[in-house]
């Protein structure tokens, strides 16, 4: 009889900084994935989905789409519409 292992993935817990509005961003789409889903989505696991959605379209991003990027974080002017929240929640769900 074979020994089963079960493969996690690592975690580590840290500390971040989230400007205000990416924050009320984030929790109204983990909202959205609790409520389409009836499935807890914890506040990391959207990050965690968020950021590696990023880091997969990195190849298909201009350098002056990641200035872009850039300028709205150091600015602090990051806005998102509702449609965005609907559109990423809309994707993850199906």
């Amino acid at each position: 009889m074979a020994n089963k292992q079960s493969t996690t993935v690592p975690k580590s817990k840290k500390s971040i900084t989230l400007e205000k509005e990416i924050e009320t961003k984030v929790r109204k789409i983990q909202a959205r994935l609790i409520e389409k889903t009836d499935q807890n989505w914890s506040l990391s696991t959207v990050l965690n989905i968020l950021v590696t959605g990023g880091l997969l379209q990195t190849k298909k991003m201009s350098k002056a789409d990641w200035q872009k990027i850039r300028n709205l974080v150091d600015q602090k002017s990051i806005s998102f519409d509702e449609s965005t929240i609907v559109d990423f929640v809309r994707k993850i769900v199906g």
